[in-house]
C-alpha cells in the first residue's frame, strides 16, 4: 500500500483569490468564443452527382441561417456555437428535405469539440409530380373538389397508407401535387354533387335538429334524381381501396391520374333502440372507411323520428363508420358502428353489442392535482369511447358503455396522469386496459400518480457512434405496439432521446436502415426483440444507456 500524501492548505489572500477568479472567467470566455463549422456536399440521391446552388438552412440565434452550395455542391456554415442543429436543404427540381429524413424524423448535426460536422453528404431526391383532372357523370370538369393524396410514407412503419396532402381542383377540374418523394401513392376525390338535396324522408332537417315526421304515412316529396351523393372515388373510377390504382413514382417522374366520379343514390339509415332520455341529446357523425384505417368525413343530416328512433341521410354506399354520441349532463358516451351499406336500411343499435353501467373511483397518489379537475376516458381500437369528469371525491359514472376492450386514460389540465394500478369488478382488467364483455354493472378502481421517465443514450455500430439509425423502445410484453412505443432517430454523434415513458418493462432496439420495418407488427420485430436491451422504468426515472445497433435482416 502506498503511503498517503499530505496536502498543505494555506489561506488565500485577496490578490490570489482575484487572480484565480480572473483565470476561471478567462477560461469560460475562451470556451464561449470558440466557434465551429457545419460543412459538406449536396448530391443527387439517385446519381450521386453534385447539386449546384442548393439552399441549406439551420436555426441559429433565433432565426434561420442560410448557406448556398457552390457549383460543386459544397456548402459551409461558419461561426457556430457548440450545439445540435437540424439541417434542411432544397434546390430547383428537388424535394425539400431534412438531413437523412425518414418521415417526421431527421438526423441532427452535433457540433462541438471532437465531433466531425464538416464531411456531410446531403442526398436530395428529385421531385416527383402527380397531376390530373376530375370529371363528373356528365363529363364536365368537377370544380372545387377535394383531392386526397395517400402514400406509404417512408419511416411511417405502417402497412396502410397515410393522408399526406390535400388539394382543390381549379375551374377546369385540374389538380397537381408537386414536390413528392419516390414511393407508392393513391389519389382520391371527395366531393358533393352541386345539385344534390340531402333531406330526410319526412322533410328537410339539419343535423341534430330533432326533426319529427308527422307520422308513418308522411312520405317524402324528394325527387330521387336529387337525393344523390358522390362516394370517395380513387383514380381512375374505383370506389374501393382494393381496386384503386397504385401510382408507383420514381425520383423526378411525373404521372397523370385522372378521376371520373359517378353520382349514386344516397342511403337513408334508420337507427332504432337508441336511448330516449330527453336530457341526453344524441348527435351523429359519419365517415367513409378508406383502406380500413382512414376515415373521410361525410356530410349528413339527421333527425328524430320517435323516442329512441332516428334517421340519418346523405350516406354513400360502402364501408361506413357511424359515430353516435350521447351528451349527458355529467358524461359523454360515444359508440362507433361500422357497417357496410348497400342501400337504405334499418339498424337495431341494441344488436350492435351490449352496454354496461360503469362506475368507479380514482385515487391520486400525488397531491398536486385535485380530483374535480380531472377527467376519465375509455377508448377502444374500434373507436368506441366514453368520458366523464371526476367528482370531488374522485368518483365517476359512465352509463351505457359498449362491450369492447378499452384503454383507460386520466387527464388533468397539466396533462395525463400515469395509471399505476387498475382493478375491475364485473369486467377484466389487464395493465391499463379493461375488457367489458356484456351488459351489467362494472366497477373500476384506478390508482394514479405523476411519473414518466426519460431515456437518453448513444447508438453504436462496431464500437462507433451510428447516425441516422432507428431507435425504438417497445413494451416487453409486445402488446399495444402502436400506442405504447417510443421512437427516435439518432443524431450525427449517435445520440438519441426518448421522453414521456410510463413506468414498466421495455425492450430497446437500434436498427440500421430499419425505417421500412412494420414496427407495429410484433412478428416483424421479433428477430430484433430477442437482442433488444431490457429496461425498466419506475416513476420519474431518467436513464442514459449505450445500445448496440442491429443490422436489418433481409
Amino acid at each position: 500500500m502506498r503511503p498517503r500524501r499530505m496536502r498543505l492548505t494555506l489561506p488565500l489572500g485577496p490578490l490570489c483569490l482575484a487572480a484565480l477568479l480572473a483565470g476561471a472567467t478567462s477560461a469560460r470566455a475562451q470556451q464561449s468564443q470558440r466557434s465551429y463549422r457545419i460543412a459538406g456536399v449536396v448530391v443527387d440521391a439517385g446519381t450521386g452527382a453534385p447539386v449546384p446552388h442548393a439552399e441549406l438552412l439551420i436555426p441559429f440565434r433565433g432565426e434561420d441561417t442560410k448557406a448556398v452550395a457552390g457549383d460543386d455542391g459544397r456548402f459551409v456554415f461558419q461561426g457556430l456555437a457548440a450545439a445540435k442543429y437540424p439541417l434542411s436543404a432544397m434546390a430547383h427540381g428537388y424535394v425539400r428535405e431534412g438531413y437523412q429524413q425518414h418521415g417526421a424524423y431527421t438526423t441532427g448535426i452535433a457540433v462541438g469539440d471532437g465531433l466531425d460536422s464538416e464531411h456531410l453528404i446531403f442526398r436530395l431526391h428529385r421531385q416527383a409530380v402527380i397531376t390530373g383532372s376530375v370529371t363528373d357523370e356528365y363529363g364536365e370538369p368537377l370544380r372545387q373538389a377535394q383531392i386526397i393524396l395517400l402514400c406509404f410514407e417512408n419511416g411511417a412503419g405502417s402497412p396502410t397508407p397515410t393522408d399526406q396532402a390535400r388539394a382543390m381542383t381549379d375551374d377546369l377540374g385540374a389538380y397537381r401535387f408537386p414536390h413528392l418523394l419516390p414511393g407508392k401513392y393513391y389519389v382520391a376525390v371527395s366531393a358533393h354533387p352541386w345539385y344534390a338535396q340531402t333531406e330526410l324522408n319526412g322533410g328537410s332537417a339539419a343535423a341534430g335538429s330533432g326533426f319529427r315526421p308527422g307520422g308513418p304515412n308522411n312520405a317524402s316529396n324528394l325527387n330521387p334524381v336529387f337525393d344523390v351523393v358522390y362516394p370517395v372515388t380513387f383514380s381512375p373510377n374505383a370506389t374501393e381501396g382494393r381496386t384503386a390504382e397504385e401510382l408507383i413514382l420514381a425520383a423526378g417522374e411525373t404521372k397523370q391520374a385522372d378521376i371520373h366520379v359517378q353520382a349514386v343514390s344516397a342511403v337513408h339509415l334508420r337507427l332504432t333502440n337508441l336511448p330516449a332520455d330527453e336530457n341526453a341529446p344524441i348527435n351523429f357523425s359519419a365517415s367513409e372507411s378508406l383502406f380500413g384505417s382512414l376515415d373521410e368525413p361525410v356530410n349528413i343530416v339527421s333527425g328524430q323520428i320517435s323516442p329512441g328512433e332516428y334517421e340519418v341521410a346523405g350516406l354513400p354506399p360502402g364501408d361506413i363508420v357511424l359515430e353516435v354520441t350521447e351528451n349527458g349532463s355529467q358524461s359523454k358516451t360515444s359508440r362507433t358502428i361500422k357497417t357496410n351499406l348497400r342501400g337504405s336500411d334499418s339498424l337495431d343499435v341494441t344488436g350492435r353489442g351490449a352496454t354496461a353501467n360503469v362506475t368507479g373511483r380514482v385515487i391520486l397518489q400525488d397531491q398536486d392535482e385535485s380530483p374535480e379537475q380531472g377527467q376519465v376516458s375509455l377508448r377502444s381500437e374500434n373507436n368506441q369511447s366514453a368520458s366523464t369528469a371526476l367528482h370531488k371525491d374522485g368518483t365517476f359514472s359512465l352509463p351505457a358503455v359498449q362491450s369492447d376492450s378499452y384503454k383507460v386514460f386520466l387527464g388533468f389540465p397539466d396533462g395525463e396522469e400515469y395509471i399505476e394500478k387498475l382493478s375491475a369488478t364485473g369486467a377484466t382488467a389487464h395493465g391499463r386496459e379493461v375488457t367489458i364483455a356484456g351488459a351489467g354493472d362494472v366497477q373500476l378502481l384506478i390508482t394514479a400518480r405523476e411519473g414518466e421517465g426519460e431515456l437518453t443514450g448513444v447508438a453504436k455500430l462496431d464500437g462507433k457512434p451510428a447516425p441516422g439509425v432507428m431507435v425504438l423502445l417497445v413494451p416487453e410484453n409486445g402488446e399495444s405496439l402502436e400506442g405504447n412505443s417510443h421512437l427516435d432517430q439518432s443524431d450525427s454523434d449517435g445520440t438519441f432521446s426518448l421522453a414521456e415513458i410510463p413506468p414498466g418493462k421495455y425492450r430497446l432496439m437500434a436498427i440500421e436502415d430499419g425505417w421500412e420495418l412494420e414496427r407495429t407488427n410484433g412478428s416483424a420485430l421479433q428477430p430484433y426483440l430477442e437482442k433488444g436491451q431490457p429496461l425498466e422504468f419506475s416513476g420519474n426515472e431518467k436513464k442514459n444507456v449505450v445500445v448496440e445497433v442491429q443490422r436489418l435482416r433481409k
